[in-house]
């Protein structure tokens, strides 16, 4: 990008090609003050707060969007601008209720620093006061209409960060506010409480219900740290005081993972079930008693000796890394037990043995990153609902749909996760996948639209293939196939993304066949395939490297260590948990889990703990500590280290 040179305030600086005079001047550290402009969205020049004076204009102009040339003339505060920029400010704090004492975002407020900053101790004006209404229908989301400036700040982060596109001006004139889809109250709108809206509002127009009046940022501590929820992987600037979580943002909000999604913004931040600070253990069918970690290690022991041979081991996937390593040493150092597995080992014997099938190996690293999936041209999306396990993965495919224009093939039997954005939707037969994608192979072979060299083998399985056969076994007809086939083979940056519905209903089969797919159409970025698993565990991946998922032996074991820290278990697995005879959970929360355990022993939860994590692309991230935990809360290290001491066995950290 080539460099250029301006002047401003009487001072040469330099700027690159393509940028605006307020990108130079901030980027030289001269001030410019602003309001509707936020870094990374597109600039509309609504306030009007960040005009300067250009050499030949006959105006001030919004900096914001005037392109920066060579040898531009800049004037940034002559005393006309700074009259200017008052009489703006004077009119903003008439138009609604600006009242700071009676404002969530008072100390926080974008608008309220200006009024500070142009010593706004009276206003020339009368005030309109109109009464507007508060939208507080939605779980974590308000909006405050008589705060609200008309920056337009929220409206693009929805539809450039988020890709919803749910927010909007609506009527016009003085009624002009900010609306939901139709006019509808939040709660009851496309709004998927993902949340840019309210780390963009610049005022207390927009705020999440969870940390009002909590406390101002200044008076917080920030630690950046890495979801637990899901495998995206993405960052978070946590914001705590007196060891209380008070607000989760994104460091970066325009950032590839910069959306965040209502797990990690939200959910996080709700502590809604009682916590475990102690060990118990059952007394009697339905009551525990409080104990030592000496007492319960000891009942652990004798429910081991009584399993014998005959227990096995389970993981949280939203552990770290040091964890999960200790309690695979643990599992089988301790125990002696080689059944060990994650809540989704099978998904990744599944994964893996389809992969083996496909490449002779089961390395994960034949998949790309989900980086890819914006500059994607076209997004094959098979049984993955992320809308509900990879919600950043979601904004990422309306980003390419909606913004980048690439054409959405969903192939999923029941729901399309995508109705407003989707080219094609093919709802086949349950089980048939693997023969759905094996018929869009052929087409593609026979149409001459494969582009790369394909194996002998893989050759001569196509050749066998009928598509005849392929439409009566998927229920899909041969117009519609012909079309997927083409829209997928015909377009350069094609990904798939593929998800556990695929993998439980199409098994190993149809993950080789998504693999050939990708393979005959040389879709990849340098050794990988452009192809993506969504993995429900922010360290689903780190866990299987280590060796978590080999699964457990018998159909029902006599005994089983459940490592669940502050994670959940579905309703299929707490069935299959009730039929074990001896049950240990360690576990952050009281829950339908440890009411039937044998003995339960206190883990910390997301915040407590640090560690590294590999998300679903093969990334390694640290995650902080950001909380102490509560008394009588020790690490899950050190508790698996004292149970293992009492059966006279030492674990050793890595």
């Amino acid at each position: 990008m080539n460099e250029i040179t301006i002047t401003v305030n009487g001072k040469q600086v330099k700027g690159k090609t393509g940028s605006t005079v307020l990108e130079v001047c901030q980027a030289n550290g001269i001030d410019v003050p602003t309001l509707c402009h936020l870094d990374g969205l597109s600039d509309v020049g609504a306030c009007r707060m960040c005009v300067v004076e250009i050499e030949k204009e006959r105006r001030p102009v919004p900096s914001c969007t005037y392109p920066a040339r060579e040898g531009l003339v800049v004037k940034t505060n002559t005393e006309k601008l700074e009259k200017y920029r008052r009489q703006i400010l004077e009119l903003i704090f008439t138009e609604h209720n600006h009242f700071c004492m009676f404002c969530e975002k008072s100390g926080d407020c974008e608008l309220q620093q200006l009024g500070y900053q142009y010593q706004m101790d009276n206003v020339r004006y009368p005030y309109t006061f109109p009464s507007l209404s508060v939208d507080s229908l939605s779980k974590y989301i308000t909006i405050d209409h008589n705060r609200c400036i008309l920056c337009g700040r929220c409206i693009r982060a929805c539809r450039e960060i988020a890709a919803v596109n749910t927010l909007d001006f609506g009527q016009r004139g003085w009624k002009t506010t900010v609306v939901a889809d139709l006019n509808q109250p939040l709660g009851e709108s496309s709004c998927l409480n993902c949340g840019p809206c309210v780390q963009a509002c610049p005022t207390g127009a927009i705020f999440n219900k969870i940390n009002l009046y909590k406390g101002m940022t200044d008076d917080c501590e920030q630690i950046e740290t890495v979801c637990p929820d899901c495998g995206v992987g993405c960052e978070l600037n946590v914001l705590i005081r007196d060891n209380n979580l008070i607000r989760i943002d994104a460091p970066i909000l325009t950032s590839t993972r910069g959306a965040l999604c209502r797990m990690g913004r939200f959910e996080l931040l709700e502590q809604t079930q009682p916590r475990i600070n102690s060990p118990l253990v059952r007394i009697k069918d339905c009551e525990f008693e409080e104990c030592s970690l000496d007492s319960a290690a000891q009942r652990i022991s004798v429910g081991l000796k009584e399993a014998k041979a005959s227990f096995a081991g389970m993981a949280s996937t939203k552990l770290p890394s040091e964890t999960l390593s200790l309690f695979h040493k643990f599992i089988s150092g301790v125990i002696g037990s080689d059944s060990i597995d994650t809540p989704d080992g099978a998904s990744y014997r599944i994964i893996s043995e389809g992969i083996a099938k496909f490449a002779g190996n089961g390395k994960l690293d034949i998949e790309c990153s989900i980086e890819e999936i914006p500059g994607a041209d076209c997004i094959m999306a098979i049984g993955a609902d992320p809308e509900k396990t990879n919600p950043v993965v979601g904004t990422l495919i309306r980003r390419a749909a909606g913004q980048g224009k690439a054409k959405l093939v969903v192939v999923h039997q029941s729901r399309n996760s995508f109705p407003l954005w989707t080219d094609l939707w093919l709802k086949p037969k349950a089980g048939s996948e693997a023969a759905l994608l094996t018929g869009l192979a052929k087409v593609i072979l026979d149409k001459g639209l494969a582009k790369s060299g394909k194996p002998d083998a893989l050759k001569t399985s196509l050749n066998r293939c009928e598509i005849g056969e392929v439409t009566r076994t998927t229920g899909i007809d041969k117009e519609t196939l012909e079309e997927a086939a083409e829209i997928y083979a015909r377009a350069e940056r094609s990904i798939i993304i593929y998800g556990e519905n695929l993998v439980v209903s199409g098994g190993t089969d149809a993950v080789a066949a998504i693999l050939n797919l990708a393979s005959i159409t040389a879709n990849q970025v340098g050794n990988s395939l452009r192809v993506v698993s969504l993995k429900s565990g922010a360290n689903s991946r780190g866990a299987w490297e280590l060796g978590l998922a080999k699964g457990i032996k018998q159909d029902k074991p006599k005994g089983l260590y459940l490592l669940l820290s502050d994670d959940t278990v579905d309703e299929k697995l707490l069935n299959w948990l009730k039929e074990i005879d001896f049950l240990v959970v360690q576990a952050s929360y009281h829950s339908p889990v440890t009411a039937i355990a044998d003995v339960v022993l206190p883990s910390p939860i997301w915040a407590e703990r640090e560690g590294e994590y590999v998300d679903m692309s093969g990334r390694v991230l640290e995650a902080k500590q950001v909380l102490e935990p509560g008394e009588g809360v020790l690490q899950d290290k050190e508790i698996l280290m004292a149970v293992s001491q009492k059966m006279g066995k030492e674990l050793v950290l890595r």
